[in-house]
């Protein structure tokens, strides 16, 4: 279940800036400032040591990791420079620099873009005008869809689509890429009672799904890659 994203390559890049930023460009502005939309999925509530249950928190962590990279704490703790409907936030250590940048639309949502330029002062990596990440957000923030890229290049590492119900619930879709092609994906439910799923796909074939309570029982079940025939089931308490 390797979840494939470049996220994790900005966070190595703004981890160096956090600890050495020469320059940070703020000023005040007239209007609140969005917030950058951010997710925290939920796995089940147990202690069991079932081999799913297990790998299903597992996954679930993995996906958080991917998609709540460090460096978003360093943005929402600056105050972005504005021009018009546009909001910008600048981070930058030498020549390297990250810019994020958050424009308004007509209809209250808005268009995100993660940009890297610069020179890795540690690495010696060259990042030239990189969109690591590009999306949209609704004006509520309550569904998104986010796309990452492969380094210098504007082929797609992974995609995430989110939104929740009118009572709270979340659903997040997530699909990952192998050269630009996808491969698979992962959906996971939480709901508000803490009850949820995890779907995995190869291609368009589940080839996994746990169920699970508000209390953090669960059921699983997983199915023959291609046939998608089932192929085992159990439950976890």
């Amino acid at each position: 279940m390797r979840i494939r994203y470049q996220l994790s390559i900005i966070g190595l890049a703004l981890a160096l800036i956090a600890t050495g930023c020469d320059k940070l460009k703020n000023s005040t502005e007239p209007q609140t400032a969005p917030t950058f939309p951010t997710l925290s999925l939920k796995g089940p509530n147990t202690t069991s040591g079932d081999t799913h249950a297990q790998q299903t928190i597992t996954t679930i962590t993995t996906l958080n990791a991917q998609i709540s990279p460090a460096y978003l704490a360093l943005v929402a703790s600056l105050t972005p420079t504005q021009n018009g409907d546009t909001w910008t936030w600048l981070l930058s250590q030498g020549t390297l620099t990250l810019t994020t940048t958050a424009t308004k639309q007509p209809d209250g949502s808005f268009a995100w873009t993660v940009k890297v330029n610069g020179t890795d002062p540690t690495t010696d990596s060259t990042y030239t005008n990189w969109v690591a990440l590009s999306g949209t957000s609704s004006a509520d923030a309550k569904s998104g869809n986010f796309n990452t890229y492969l380094v210098n290049s504007t082929t797609p590492a992974g995609n995430v689509v989110w939104s929740k119900d009118a009572s709270g619930n979340l659903t997040a879709t997530f699909t990952y890429y192998v050269n630009g092609t996808p491969t698979g994906k992962a959906v996971v439910v939480n709901n508000t009672d803490n009850s949820g799923e995890l779907q995995m796909f190869t291609g368009t074939t589940m080839t996994s799904k746990s169920v699970w309570a508000a209390n953090g029982s669960g059921t699983w079940w997983t199915y023959e890659i291609g046939t998608g025939t089932q192929t085992g089931t159990g439950t976890w308490s």
